[in-house]
């Protein structure tokens, strides 16, 4: 069972800092102790950069630790530290019994953001109702920089596959922008806003007070919402040629897989559908074997995912007598440990009980696959199985999962002994059975499709809407 992991910043890190500032002697010990056992355990350090570089990288972080740090300045280096595993899993989180004033001080920029292709859009305002700020608003500065100088120093602070962007750009959305904002620039009172009105077109200033962290409610938005979608598993029947189904997350825990899959590729044959739209845009990922699942139910063919699945001798030992190791067949050799060969193919359905779908309903034409920056995890995995079977076409971004797999899944917990920081570190190695030119990169599109920021405000889904054109004009 794999779950995707890989929210920023949890509501008790933001809360979870204390003033308190840390000989360099002290944060040392804890640097080394992380390294150390991310090495133990992790194996993404060395996976797409050289070892020379990657140590060299590690030294130079360790060679600003030449002052005393407070606990929330010793987090954004360890933030920094996993980024350079190229491996978007995980997470750095402060100690939750470190809560102080930072979460209850009215300190935080009381908006949610989404990127739009360049453009960061103003998506709700959860504080103060200020004149000229709108829905859909684009973002140009904030106290005077930039949006671009800002991204430059939180940007690093997101840990991703390999050198992609397109998921960090997505993961900055939402709540992320106003708590890394917090993080890296400190307390603010109110907030010099430089935008664009989607209406107008005209550039203002505005100015918003700050907002408490708790205030980020529901009941305090004031802006109204916007739905879409690919944001929710949808069947739809375009013409008497095309569908569309939208599959937003492979860790649904109230979804039965099996039987919606099936219902819907029932339908799908019974209406002689030529041209299946796929929406896998908003998946970013779940439990292993859903992805398998659905790819079976477009290809007869069993392919191997995997070329190994993998893990350091460090968790292998610790959980080798578990009931989940043995069932995958899990085997010390060498240096590291493999899981068994059966678990490699698209077939493995993991421990889901699932059975292969009937011939008569796998669908076998034309597929058109809808991806973003948020395709990740389980989500990637399922774009790679389409790529490396040359399944289907793919409109949109490139994906936010690396294609050539990603380290997840069973993930061990370590805290730093002295700032007790504590960093969630997946164990597992998927590695895809793919050879790509570029490594370290998602599957790219065929056709280059981002959200546009007028279908953003008019609640279209761009890419949905290019798949139809492009099928009719052919």
């Amino acid at each position: 069972m794999r779950i995707a992991l890989f929210i920023l910043i949890s509501l008790y890190s933001m809360l979870g800092h204390t003033q308190k500032s840390f000989k360099p002697n002290v944060l040392l010990e804890d640097f080394d102790f992380a390294v150390s056992e991310l090495q133990l355990r992790h194996q993404g350090f060395y996976q797409y950069v050289e070892k020379e570089t990657v140590d060299q990288q590690i030294a130079d972080l360790r060679s600003t630790i030449e002052r005393p740090m407070t606990r929330l300045e010793f987090y954004q280096l360890m933030r920094r530290l996993v980024a350079l595993m190229n491996e978007g899993h995980g997470s750095v989180d402060l100690p939750k019994g470190a809560r102080t004033k930072i979460g209850l001080s009215r300190s935080f920029l009381p908006l949610t953001v989404r990127f739009l292709d360049d453009k960061l859009i103003v998506t709700q305002n959860f504080g103060a109702e200020v004149e000229g700020l709108t829905k859909g608003a684009q973002l140009l500065s904030i106290n005077g920089i930039p949006i671009s100088t800002i991204l430059k120093k939180l940007l690093p602070l997101i840990a991703s596959d390999g050198f992609n962007e397109t998921s960090k750009y997505e993961w900055i959305g939402s709540i992320n922008l106003s708590l890394l904002y917090r993080l890296v620039y400190g307390k603010q009172k109110d907030f010099q806003l430089e935008i664009i009105d989607f209406e107008t077109r005209k550039q203002k200033k505005i100015t918003t007070p700050a907002i408490r962290f708790t205030a980020f409610k529901s009941k305090n938005a004031k802006l109204g919402s916007k739905s879409f979608n690919y944001t929710k598993f949808t069947f739809e029947q375009i013409n008497d040629s095309i569908a569309y189904l939208s599959i937003p997350s492979f860790g649904e825990d109230t979804m039965d897989y099996e039987a919606f899959y099936r219902k819907q590729f029932r339908k799908i044959d019974s209406l002689n559908i030529k041209h299946l739209i796929l929406d896998i845009q908003d998946n970013g990922g779940g439990t292993e074997g859903n992805e398998n699942l659905l790819f079976s139910y477009l290809s007869s063919e069993t392919i191997q995912k995997y070329k190994k699945v993998t893990m350091l001798l460090t968790p292998y030992e610790k959980n080798k007598n578990s009931k989940d190791y043995k069932l995958d067949k899990w085997e010390r050799k060498g240096a590291i440990a493999e899981r068994g060969k059966f678990t490699l193919y698209s077939d493995y359905y993991s421990d889901l009980g699932y059975t292969k779908p009937e011939q008569a309903y796998i669908y076998e034409d034309k597929l058109y696959i809808l991806i973003s920056g948020w395709t990740f995890s389980g989500g990637a995995e399922f774009a790679s199985l389409i790529k490396m079977s040359d399944r289907g076409i793919f409109i949109g971004e490139e994906v936010g999962g690396a294609y050539e797999g990603n380290v997840s899944g069973y993930s061990q917990t370590i805290q730093l002994p002295r700032t007790k920081i504590k960093i969630d570190i997946p164990t597992v190695h998927f590695q895809i059975n793919v050879n790509p030119e570029v490594k370290g990169r998602g599957v790219m599109p065929d056709y280059r499709v981002p959200q546009t920021w007028e279908d953003y405000m008019n609640s279209t889904n761009t890419k949905f809407e290019f798949a139809k054109r492009l099928i009719l004009e052919n």
